[in-house]
């Protein structure tokens, strides 16, 4: 029986498989207050999920693209991180900052590099310079 090699899997299917992880059992009382796409997450769900992302997931409501592993909160279209992102915490440029940008970046072409990776994803994504350096903004 020929193997897929995981790379083949994608996002869907680690997302799909991680929220599957033990089913929601209506028996067991859950202590989390998490939605993904509006649906609420059972505390294993929850946990898998912060497996996936390498950080606690907090209390609340967010979308997730289940294509590019995008994710942000209810309401708000733009992207306030990807899903794993906690796992490249070594890098300079992994983290998003509080207004939803990534950067700075030393150059626009870097800043550029970057908004090509989100936007081969099929999100939203706009390099721009803003005063003290070069940021993306990504939205879905």
């Amino acid at each position: 029986m020929k193997q897929i090699p995981k790379t083949h899997l994608g996002w869907a299917s680690a997302v799909a498989c991680a929220l599957a992880l033990l089913g929601s059992d209506a028996a067991t009382a859950q202590s989390r207050w998490v939605f993904v796409n509006g649906q609420r997450l059972s505390d294993s769900q929850v946990l898998a999920l912060a497996r996936m992302n390498c950080s606690d997931i907090p209390n609340g409501s967010y979308w997730l693209d289940m294509r590019s592993g995008a994710w942000g909160y209810a309401g708000n279209p733009i992207a306030q991180g990807v899903l794993g992102d906690g796992c490249r915490s070594g890098q300079a440029d992994a983290g998003v900052n509080q207004d939803g940008t990534r950067g700075p970046f030393a150059t626009l072409r870097r800043a550029e590099e970057e908004a090509n990776k989100f936007r081969g994803r099929g999100l939203r994504a706009v390099a721009f310079h803003n005063g003290d350096g070069y940021y993306v903004r990504v939205s879905r």
